[in-house]
Formats: structure tokens, C-alpha cells, sequence
């Protein structure tokens, strides 16, 4: 086993956007504590996404670990990958807009409104039934057993909601019988649950850089763009995790069979060697390309509808309302897996 480095300086608490304290970007070091190598410089944790010696693994270190079947996981993308054709996307993308254009002109934006209970959340649900249509007509019943799943996602060291999760997981798929896997059950919560999260990140990273919410309402073509600098600065992802297949060598770091990697996905997209000012929301920003959606052959199959999702949402907040301000200080929910606003209590000025 390799040799320990020096003990972290920071705690990875940091690694999300509502924390105190900026994540510290250091060298890759062996954690003996947690018998993991510990990875947050961009380039590490890029090298590491690509490397084909490294297979995906879940947060708990297992005694006899499943190897992912290489095989089935392709084909399961490209399936995916299929499914997700420039055709749906075009439908997927045409539709939120009118759902989100609706859903912001009904709401009373003399009165506070919470961007998360009245305009992410049914929005996004929205879409997860486009989506994945399922045969249950119970929507209220899907939606809360998706949140039980993905409560266990957003913390997956938290036993009870591991259980809570797996029951509800049976109780979802027979409604979901047709598609391909990812677009079942599991997009569903991924829709329903999981964006909802993801877009109260980006929204308060855009909130809390006013001057950025008003460039996007004065000049809406940079909306690509600025989705891009937010899931970067707002991203979902704390960590991912991997395992060497074999000795390999990791942007000069020495990794053996068998060990464990913590990539820190939130840190690496925060690293001022790959981003100037990085702890700063610039829709202008010309360096991209974020991690929050994973790299190589290990990247997020649904990527480009969750581009779709965010880029649609956003832009109709942002060209109805000039400027909003938070009403008060936000609580946050979720774990090690993720961490979002529970809530987003706004003013906006019309």
C-alpha cells in the first residue's frame, strides 16, 4: 500500500455550495482513516474519470464488491443514449418551456413565492412523466415514493432511508415497464426528485450573484453558457467513487490494485489552476468544462436532458424577472450524496 501523505488540511463538509468555507483544492493523499486515496485537483480528478483502470463504485467499501459487468453498462447506454434522440430532446426541451412559462404566469409575484415548491417542483414533475410515462394515473403516490429513493441518494450512509428506499424502489417498477432502464423508474426520481435539487443549487448560486441574474435577463443568448458556469459553481455532485482494476498511474500518482478513490467533483470544479476566480459565479466565464456531470466513459448518460431541463427552466426565470432577493437564510437538506435549498423563498421585481 502506498505510503500516507500528510493529513487533509480541510474537511470535505466544504464540498457543496450552501457551506461556510470554500473547498480547499490539494494534492491527491491517501486517507488511512477512511482507506481511501482523497482526489480534488481538476486534473487529478479528470484523469481519474477517464482512466479505464478505475470502475465505478458506490460510497460503502464492500467486502465482496460487485464488478460492474462493462458489457451490460454499454449496452444500457447506448440504449439510453438512443432513447434520448435529438427528436425527444427537441420535444423535451419545447414542452418545459411552455409548462415552465405557465406555471411562473400563474403564480402571485406580489407575495413571496418559493422557487422550489412552486416552480421547480411541478415543473419537473412535469417533465418526469413526459419522460417516462408511467401507467400509474396515482401521480401523488409516484411522487412520494421517488422521494423516499431519492432521500437515500442524497444520503447514503443514513441506514433507514437505505431501507425506505429500496421498498419504495419495488413499489415504483411495476409502473414502468417499457424504456429503456435508465428512463424507468429510476428516471423518474432522476426528474422528479433529483433535478428539483440540482436547480435549487444553480438558482441560489444565481441569486447570490445578482449582477449575473441581470446579465442573463439583458442578454438571454449567454443562457448556454451560464448553465455551463452554474453547474460548475452549483453542481449536485459531492464525490464519486472508484476502485483501481489494476496498478495504474493517475496524473502521476501511484494507485494500486484494489484501492478505493474519492473524486471531489464539487472541489476539482472549484480548482483556481483550471478556473480563474473560481469561487465566483461569471456567465462570461471562457474556461469550461465542469465535472458535475462526470467525464469519460463514466459520464452522465443523461446529460444532455439535464442541459436540456436546467437551460429551460432557468432561462424562463430569468427573462420573466429581472431581479429577485432571497427573503431569508435558507436550510438544506440531503447528505454526503448531495445537498440542496429546501426551499427558496423569493421577491422578485417584475
Amino acid at each position: 500500500m502506498n505510503s500516507p501523505m500528510p493529513e487533509r488540511r480541510s474537511a470535505l463538509e466544504d464540498d457543496w455550495v450552501g457551506a461556510r468555507s470554500h473547498p480547499q483544492v490539494q494534492p491527491a493523499y491517501f486517507d488511512s482513516k477512511a482507506d481511501c486515496w482523497i482526489l480534488s485537483r481538476y486534473a487529478d480528478v479528470i484523469a481519474a474519470l477517464h482512466s479505464p483502470e478505475l470502475s465505478l463504485v458506490g460510497p460503502l467499501p464492500k467486502k465482496d464488491e460487485l464488478i460492474v459487468d462493462e458489457d451490460a453498462r454499454l449496452g444500457m447506454r447506448l440504449e439510453t443514449r438512443e432513447a434520448l434522440s435529438s427528436k425527444l430532446l427537441r420535444s423535451v426541451r419545447r414542452q418545459m418551456f411552455e409548462d415552465a412559462r405557465a406555471q411562473l404566469a400563474i403564480l402571485n409575484w406580489g407575495q413571496p413565492v418559493d422557487l422550489i415548491r412552486d416552480y421547480a417542483e411541478p415543473v419537473c414533475l412535469a417533465l418526469a412523466l413526459q419522460v417516462t410515462q408511467p401507467s400509474c394515473k396515482d401521480i401523488d403516490s409516484l411522487n412520494q415514493l421517488a422521494r423516499q429513493v431519492s432521500a437515500s441518494s442524497a444520503d447514503p450512509f443514513a441506514p433507514k432511508l437505505k431501507l425506505r428506499s429500496k421498498a419504495a424502489s419495488v413499489a415504483l417498477c411495476p409502473y414502468f415497464a417499457s424504456g429503456p432502464m435508465p428512463l424507468r423508474e429510476s428516471g423518474f426520481v432522476a426528474l422528479s426528485q433529483t433535478m428539483v435539487h440540482l436547480l435549487g443549487n444553480v438558482w441560489f448560486g444565481l441569486i447570490n450573484h445578482p449582477e449575473e441574474w441581470s446579465r442573463l435577463h439583458r442578454q438571454p443568448a449567454l443562457i448556454a453558457r451560464g448553465v455551463e458556469e452554474l453547474l460548475r459553481f452549483a453542481g449536485l455532485t459531492r464525490f464519486v467513487y472508484r476502485r483501481a482494476q489494476a496498478d495504474t498511474m493517475i496524473n502521476g500518482i501511484c494507485i494500486r490494485h484494489g484501492e478505493r478513490l474519492t473524486l471531489r467533483i464539487f472541489a476539482a470544479n472549484r480548482d483556481p489552476d483550471r478556473f480563474s476566480n473560481p469561487n465566483e459565479v461569471s456567465v462570461m466565464r471562457r474556461s469550461l468544462g465542469q465535472v458535475s456531470l462526470g467525464a469519460g466513459r463514466h459520464a452522465c448518460v443523461g446529460a444532455p436532458l439535464i442541459r436540456t431541463a436546467t437551460l429551460a427552466a432557468t432561462y424562463t426565470l430569468v427573462e420573466r424577472l429581472p431581479k429577485v432577493r432571497l427573503l431569508s437564510p435558507i436550510s438544506w437538506r440531503g447528505g454526503d450524496g448531495f445537498r440542496s435549498p429546501s426551499s427558496l423563498p423569493v421577491v422578485a421585481s417584475l
